[in-house]
């Protein structure tokens, strides 16, 4: 062979070389970038941005529960179910029976052919008892407050925002008559007319009722309040209500408004 004809052979060589190599080259990255045989797209170019600074951060949400108070504006008429054909379950005043405000703790909302009804619990018997307010009846305003009670430990604790705020001992009732387990919520607030009294300083009424008081005034309704006896504190010895010493009550009566739940448990 010639060394002209070799040069060429040795040129057609390499340029097969290439070619096999380009074309197994592409093969590798077609491959990979198919994966089940689609072709795709290259991905674009992600350009990183700083992220917002300490002082630039949007604010978190809060991390703990509120609820949903409503305040009656007038009569308060509730029906078993949210329509207008539904029987009325109880009518409320505007004012209660201490000339306290009417307050409803609200439960869930639902809006049915274009109008809002509010399922609400209610200071009625028995205990838990619910109902629907159609709109308009209400004024609302939220609560972060709640108070919960352990009638085995004789404690009441209270929670604002989520955190406890405080925890004190209290008295219960006896065996023959307990204080009602259950979540209900504070209807209202009563400064006795004797301070030095049975009552104490304050009186915050809640949603409960003492089954087996149905004849006492406005049906045995439950409260937490304070008392002119709190050696008894830490026992079983009252009538379904929560006692306590007059300054954890009034510290209490401070930290939770009217409409805040009320978990009572065992």
């Amino acid at each position: 062979m010639s060394s002209r004809s070799r040069d060429l052979v040795l040129s057609l060589a390499a340029v097969a070389a290439l070619v096999a190599l380009a074309a197994g080259g592409w093969s590798v990255v077609r491959a990979r970038a198919e994966g089940s045989g689609a072709v795709q797209s290259p991905a674009p170019v992600v350009v990183p941005t700083p992220g917002p600074t300490a002082s630039e951060a949007p604010p978190a949400e809060p991390q703990y529960e509120t609820w949903l108070v409503g305040k009656a504006v007038g009569e308060v008429v509730v029906r078993t179910r949210p329509s207008d054909e539904a029987a009325v379950k109880v009518r409320l005043e505007k004012r209660n029976y201490h000339d306290y405000p009417t307050v409803v703790l609200v439960d869930t909302v639902r809006t049915v052919d274009g109008v809002t009804w509010h399922r609400v619990w209610l200071s009625v018997r028995p205990n838990g008892s619910r109902g629907w307010v159609k709109e308009g009846q209400l004024a609302f305003y939220t609560t972060a407050s709640k108070i919960e009670i352990d009638l085995s430990e004789r404690l009441l604790r209270v929670y604002r925002r989520g955190e406890l705020r405080g925890e004190y001992t209290v008295a219960v009732g006896k065996p023959a008559l307990p204080t009602p387990t259950g979540f209900y919520f504070v209807n209202q607030k009563l400064k006795p007319a004797d301070p030095g009294g049975v009552y104490g300083v304050l009186a915050l009424g809640i949603s409960a009722f003492q089954p087996d008081l149905a004849d006492w005034p406005n049906g045995g309704p439950v409260a937490i309040h304070g008392t002119n006896q709190p050696e008894l504190m830490g026992q079983a010895v009252s009538h379904g209500c929560v006692r306590m010493r007059n300054r954890d009550v009034s510290e209490v009566g401070r930290l939770v408004p009217a409409g805040s739940p009320v978990v009572i448990s065992e």
